[in-house]
Parts: C-alpha cells; structure tokens; sequence
C-alpha cells in the first residue's frame, strides 16, 4: 500500500490494481441484494473527530483495533479508510468493523440467504465465470491474483475487503484458510423431473454432499436434490468438495421426496434406490430415462419411507471384504453407467 503525503492524515492512497477502468464512484450503488459497505466514509471526507482521534494514542490503539492494525501508519498515525484504482474498490477494515461482523454470521450459517466460498482459486473461478459475487474479502498476499481475476464488466459491482493475516485466519471456515473468502448468494432451485436426478437422502458429511455435486455435475446429471436433514449442499466445506459446481448445477435444498417421486413417476420415469447388498448388479441394471437415483445415509443406508417408494433397487459388486463405497464414489459409478448405456441401442 503506497504511504500517504506526510502531514495530511484524512486523505486517501490508492493502489495500482490491474483493471485499467475510467474513474467511478468509490463504493457501488446501494442496490436491493447487494453487499453494502455502508459503514465507510466517503473518500476526503476525513472528519475533524477523526483527526482527533489520530493526535490521541489511546484512541490510536482503540481505532488500530476496531480498524485493523495496518491502517494506522507511523508517528504522524496516517489513515488509510478506502483504496481504490479504476474500477475495483479495496477497504480495509480490521476485526471489529461491521463488515466482518456481518461475515462472521454468514460463515456461521446465520444468514439464510448467503453463504461463503473459501479459497483464492475457487473464489477466482468464480469471478472469471461470472457468477454473482456480493463481496471478496482477502489478504494482501492474494490481493493481485484476486483483482486479476475480476472482470472489468463486474469489477465496479464488487467489493473488496482487505484484511489482515490473523483475521482472516480467524474467519476461515476450514482449519487451513487461504485468506481468500467470497460472499455468495444461496440458490433456491426447484427440479423437475427431467434426465437423471440424484437424491441424497439424510447424507450428513458435508464432503460427500459436496463430491456427489462434482460427480452428477462431471457426468451430465440434470440436478441433486437433498433431503431435509441432509448436510447443507451450500455450505463452505460443500462447496469446496463440490469446486463451486453446487452454485451452478440445479441444486435442491431441502426436497421433499414424495413429491418428486411422483413427478418422475408421473412422467414415465423410475426411482431407484442403491443397496449394499441384494440389489440388481449394476452390470445387469437396464435403465431409462426419467430417472431419480437415491442414495442413503453413509451409516443407515435408505429410510424406510424411501426405500418403500423405490421401484428397484441398485448395487455395486465389491471384493476383498469392503462393504460400501462413500456416496460420492458410488454416484459416479451409477451415473457413469447410465451415461453409457442410455445412447446404447439395447435400449431401443
């Protein structure tokens, strides 16, 4: 961060991000959904009481705190409040700003609307796609990849927090963060009952909900639905098992499994359960489409409810004493057969 004039402590510094953008107002427009970084001070607007507040050591130590230890500088306690360079607007704010308390909430699964994207190349495919991005919070380490990746069409809409190694580390909903976090919308979805459609029946590990996002999306299914109870397809540790393909595969959540039963039946199709043991080998299995494959609990297996409701009943052959497969292992290996065999004129 460029060191500001000495002797005029309210003003700004700016940093030469890469996104050569004419020059824009320095915070987004207060839109209905849209992040709000309403709690900052407009650029030059440095107010008497702050300048105050930088004559005061007390009050330096106090605001270092609430605004995060790097935006206080030197003996004359110069004060960075906003950084921006064309388009892209970069913030810092410390531990106790408003902005992260508002992340905190969001990664501790209190927000029903919102939720986070941890990690700089997850948070960075997204940004290259497109997808809708309320906000970017990072560390100055992967401050340039983080800009780099924002296209110039949504660099003015995005904005970016800076903080500091500690707080960030702090924030990470996985015990090995990468300083980069990224504040999504959840999507509300409702499937219908088209193609291959998986239903996860009260999986609980947020990994194997996540791994069977990847593999449906890897292999053409047309959704997944989760059951009530089932781990939160949207969480962040399912959405990094799932590399983000859960914001842009439909994704159902909760679903209600009577009601899309019956539209798969209503419309020619099948439901189909798998078992461990004493279904139809999946070598032998003769699908079609409709077709909405569930998968049960990785202890429990199906419910009964459900179970009752399957037409046939799915495994997989297994050697040298191994029982099961985890769900997300087990969904490849179902939809990769179905991929092969629908295109097959056996079927016709």
């Amino acid at each position: 961060m460029r060191p500001l004039p000495p002797g005029n402590p309210g003003s700004y510094a700016a940093i030469a991000l890469p996104i050569p953008r004419t020059t824009l107002p320095p915070h987004p427009p207060d839109e209905p959904g849209r992040w709000r970084p309403d709690v900052l001070p407009s650029p030059g607007s440095a107010s008497p009481s702050l300048q105050r507040q930088a004559a005061s050591p007390a009050s330096r130590r106090r605001t270092g705190r609430r605004c995060g230890p790097d935006l206080w500088r030197g003996a004359e306690c110069r004060y960075t409040a906003s950084v921006e360079s064309g388009s892209a607007v970069v913030t810092p704010v410390g531990r106790h700003s408003r902005q992260v308390a508002v992340l905190r909430r969001i990664v501790r699964g209190a927000d029903p609307a919102r939720t986070v994207v941890d990690g700089a190349r997850l948070v960075g495919d997204l940004l290259r796609a497109g997808l809708p991005v309320e906000a970017v919070f990072t560390t100055e380490v992967h401050l340039g990849a983080v800009t780099a990746a924002l296209p110039p069409t949504v660099a003015a809409r995005v904005p970016i927090y800076l903080l500091d190694p500690g707080t960030a580390s702090r924030l990470a909903p996985s015990q090995h963060g990468q300083g980069v976090l990224a504040v999504v919308p959840r999507p509300a979805r409702a499937l219908t009952a088209t193609g291959a459609v998986l239903y996860l029946d009260h999986i609980q590990d947020p990994g194997n909900v996540g791994g069977a996002i990847r593999s449906a999306a890897g292999l053409g299914a047309a959704g997944v639905a989760c059951s009530p109870g089932c781990a939160d397809p949207f969480s962040p540790r399912a959405l990094r098992a799932s590399a983000g393909q859960a914001l842009v595969l439909p994704v159902q959540y909760p679903a209600d499994f009577a009601e899309l039963a019956a539209a798969f039946e209503r419309a020619g199709g099948e439901v189909l359960g798998t078992a461990a043991q004493g279904g139809t080998p999946l070598a032998e299995w003769r699908p079609r489409l409709p077709a909405l494959l569930v998968f049960g609990n990785e202890g429990r297996g199906l419910s009964p409810e459900v179970a009752a409701r399957c037409s046939q009943r799915l495994t997989i052959p297994l050697e040298r004493g191994v029982e099961s497969l985890n769900v997300a292992v087990s969904a490849a290996l179902v939809l990769a057969r179905l991929r092969w065999l629908v295109p097959s004129p056996i079927l016709d």
